[in-house]
């Protein structure tokens, strides 16, 4: 459970960060379908990371033999 805890903070890391780059970018552009699409995309990359926050910091690491 806490490798899915991280790989879910990278993918809500990545949606995060693409939306905010490239829907702002698309908005400057005059794209505003583009926009409204990756700037959608924010909200939910914030509730992957958190959701991957948490999976981590309540789940424990398994103990490499």
């Amino acid at each position: 459970m806490h490798q899915v805890g991280r790989v879910t903070i990278y993918i809500g890391g990545a949606l995060t960060a693409l939306g905010l780059i490239i829907g702002f970018g698309a908005m400057f552009m005059d794209h505003d379908d583009y926009a409204k699409l990756f700037i959608g995309l924010v909200p939910v990359g914030f509730v992957l990371l958190l959701t991957g926050t948490v999976t981590t910091l309540l789940s424990t690491p398994r103990d490499k033999q």
